[in-house]
């Protein structure tokens, strides 16, 4: 949820650095900062936001307008969790003596215990964070007469929690200190110059060669002259190419990245399928990172499928399908968050599918480590390549999305339902079941791009209810597949147009929720596919006759048309609601990419 940045090398660092920042605005903050050493002295400007996300743009005014001039710096972008909103609980952090600077990502657990232990000794601490007793025990240590590299190895084995960290000390201006363990950390590689982050977007075009440390590595960086040298063996690492486009940094002719990628939607349906090369056949597919495991995926006799948010609503979808496609004893989904050792089958082998955009979700990395215990395999379906996920999982699929830089997922969504379908059709193939239902799902998949786009050229329907719905709530309502539909759709509503909205199984209307239907309610039913048209009618007159306003997404008749499509309807109907929640986040006047109090990695549980 934290952003980290640093930067050792020339003395232009301003660039690199709030470059960097801005590129992990989407991982949400409150406040940034940055420290530099110039003069022997430790110079930190830091802000929390006043409004909404501001505090960034009042870091680079300040930054840029001083005159310092620094080799190294660290930077920061902070999501409250220890300690409320304030200049002084930002980032980064100093120990007493104003000799050591940090950045740190993670929580943690063990604050209160040292923060007495070191109270006890005389020292202070001028913030509420977890953050600034790691800088202060770092000081106790040198002073204690350890050095630098003894003083954080002493330090992180008192830890207990998570962290990445960045450090830096004011009588050695060329060089940074970097240690991590549970949160992401990348060391980026130039002749003349590295930078560090938390995600790879924010070495922008800088960086083309970087590494991802280890849990509990601890790593010296030292710059002579212009080269830069490094206290461990860097090639025992496998290096990874950076391949940042402009594509990724910029939403290019696009407004907003949330519209941008809206928009692309369609090309995600086709990357998702490796642009057709997923589909071996009219009943088959060909996923590779399953065909590797494929004894043991075939041994699994309970599915338990796990996501947070956006990704919950996904596996709630897909859920229909391997039902439908006969190939589990049980299939069943946890929120992430909720997931305890009990909810594991004490009978038959087990799987486990994990849902994540990002691959660094926290919630989902503490159940990796739950089923390990019990040598239970893992599927990874995740968008970033190499993250904390995808790397920890047994095998997996990824969704070939793209970037996705709006707080509030939408391509991904789809990307996810996509590849949640082949991969229940991968297993129906492999144990020869429902041939017909495969052929169905497939021929489906096929048309789904084009069917989006036909939504995509189609807006201008859906701008005449916007005014309608700019209420305080709402409702949607679909039966089947389309229940995750309406939720993942008031999730939307929630995130960027603050509407309290509400997603409901159609049959469930009646069992509490009519009592809060009066006149002018606006309410989105999802009314797609024969198997459920009856009962939908029914919920749609019973609406009526209360006077709400009901706005039908449906393949028959109604007021938002679809084409039919029995697979994957309500994902082409759902872009219409991502539609509708984008206009009227513009509508009221906020940010659709950056909504308040919400981050996009979400690494703290």
């Amino acid at each position: 949820m934290c952003g980290i940045i640093g930067y050792l090398g020339s003395e232009l660092y301003k660039e690199y650095i709030i470059s960097g920042l801005k590129l992990l605005q989407n991982r949400g903050y409150d406040s940034a900062g940055i420290s530099c050493i110039s003069n022997g002295n430790l110079n930190t400007i830091k802000f929390a936001s006043k409004t909404s996300c501001d505090s960034l743009y009042l870091l680079e005014t300040e930054v840029m307008k001083n005159d310092l001039f620094s080799s190294c710096a660290i930077g920061h972008t902070r999501w409250a969790t220890h300690g409320c909103k304030t200049d002084i609980n930002s980032h980064p952090h100093h120990d007493n003596s104003n000799k050591i600077a940090l950045v740190h990502n993670g929580i943690i657990e063990n604050f209160e215990e040292l923060k007495w232990r070191l109270l006890e000794n005389g020292y202070y601490f001028k913030s509420q964070t977890d953050s600034e007793i790691i800088a202060v025990l770092i000081g106790y240590y040198i002073n204690n007469g350890e050095s630098i590299e003894n003083a954080i190895q002493k330090t992180v084995e008192e830890l207990v929690g998570t962290w990445a960290l960045v450090i830096m000390h004011a009588d050695y201006p060329n060089k940074l200190w970097i240690t991590r363990n549970g949160s992401p950390l990348l060391l980026g590689m130039e002749d003349e110059y590295i930078m560090i982050s938390s995600e790879q977007i924010a070495f922008g075009n800088f960086i083309k060669k970087y590494i991802v440390l280890d849990n509990h590595d601890l790593i010296e960086i030292t710059k002579e002259n212009k080269n830069i040298k490094y206290n461990k063996n860097i090639h025992r690492y496998a290096i990874k190419n950076s391949n940042i486009t402009n594509n990724d940094i910029s939403p290019l002719h696009y407004k907003h990245w949330m519209l941008k990628e809206i928009m692309e939607q369609p090309e995600c349906v086709i990357r998702a399928m490796n642009n057709g090369g997923r589909i071996e056949n009219n009943d088959s597919v060909k996923l590779g990172g399953l065909d590797l495991n494929k004894l043991t995926l075939l041994n699994i006799n309970n599915l338990i499928i796990l996501g947070c948010g956006t990704s919950y609503h996904s596996g709630l979808w897909s859920l229909d399908i391997f039902k439908t496609l006969d190939i589990f004893n049980t299939v069943a989904l946890y929120e992430g968050g909720e997931f305890q050792i009990k909810d594991i089958p004490k009978k038959g082998v087990n799987g486990v599918i994990l849902l994540s955009q990002s691959g660094e979700t926290k919630d989902l990395h503490r159940c990796i480590q739950i089923v390990k215990e019990y040598d239970i395999i893992t599927i990874g379906v995740v968008n970033v390549p190499d993250s904390l996920i995808a790397r920890e999982t047994d095998c997996g699929v990824y969704l070939n999305a793209g970037r996705e830089v709006a707080v509030a997922s939408t391509k991904s969504f789809t990307s996810q339902c996509v590849v949640l379908a082949m991969i229940a059709i991968w297993f129906s193939q492999n144990r020869g079941t429902c041939i017909e239902k495969r052929k169905q799902i497939i021929n489906d998949l096929r048309n789904l791009p084009f069917q989006i786009q036909t939504i995509l050229g189609n807006i201008d329907k859906l701008m005449i209810y916007i005014s309608k719905f700019n209420k305080t709530s709402c409702f949607l309502l679909g039966k089947g597949k389309e229940e995750a539909i309406a939720k993942e759709g008031a999730l939307k509503m929630k995130e960027i147009a603050y509407i309290h909205a509400e997603g409901y199984s159609s049959s469930a209307l009646k069992h509490g929720p009519f009592a809060l239907i009066e006149d002018d309610l606006p309410i989105i039913l999802f009314d797609i596919n024969e198997d459920n048209r009856d009962k939908n009618r029914n919920t749609y007159q019973e609406i009526k006759a209360r006077n709400a306003f009901i706005l039908r997404i449906t393949d028959s008749e109604g007021e938002l048309l679809i084409d039919k499509n029995k697979t994957f309807g309500g994902l082409t109907a759902n872009v219409y609601v991502q539609l509708l929640s984008y206009y009227l986040s513009i509508e009221k006047g906020f940010n659709p990419d950056f909504p308040r109090n919400l981050a996009k990695v979400v690494t703290v549980e």
